[in-house]
């Protein structure tokens, strides 16, 4: 079951500046791209891509994370969102910004994380 976390009318979530990588594709497609993440909360996740993706696009996310103790190994968050922003910049060679809405997420341990994004999420 999937945690629902109800948002308050007013309120920006809180942002945590995280450089992680982050793999992502299209829903339903089997190639994933990459990129890495410039901040996260708990409603979505802006990251900085060379892939530009139209706004209204369903993304899966694959993310990893270290929590726990020492020595307990990566924790991969996967979500599923849509694109609900996109910042070019006029520069060519420069990362596209993408800015996800997080619909629905689940948390894999460790001992169920096969360490290649080309799993099923």
């Amino acid at each position: 079951m999937t945690p629902r976390i109800a948002i308050q009318s007013g309120k920006r979530a809180r942002r945590f500046a995280l450089h992680l990588p982050v793999h992502f594709r299209e829903l339903d497609s089997p190639t994933w791209l990459e990129g890495t993440t410039e901040n996260i909360s708990y409603t979505g996740v802006l990251f900085l891509s060379s892939s530009p993706l139209a706004p209204e696009t369903t993304l899966e996310l694959r993310l990893q994370v270290a929590v726990g103790t020492k020595g307990s190994g990566p924790t991969e968050i996967r979500c599923k969102g849509t694109v609900v922003r996109l910042e070019q910049t006029i520069l060519p060679e420069t990362p596209i910004a993408l800015g996800v809405a997080i619909k629905d997420y689940r948390i894999v341990s460790q001992h169920s994380f096969n360490g290649s994004p080309a799993g099923n999420a």
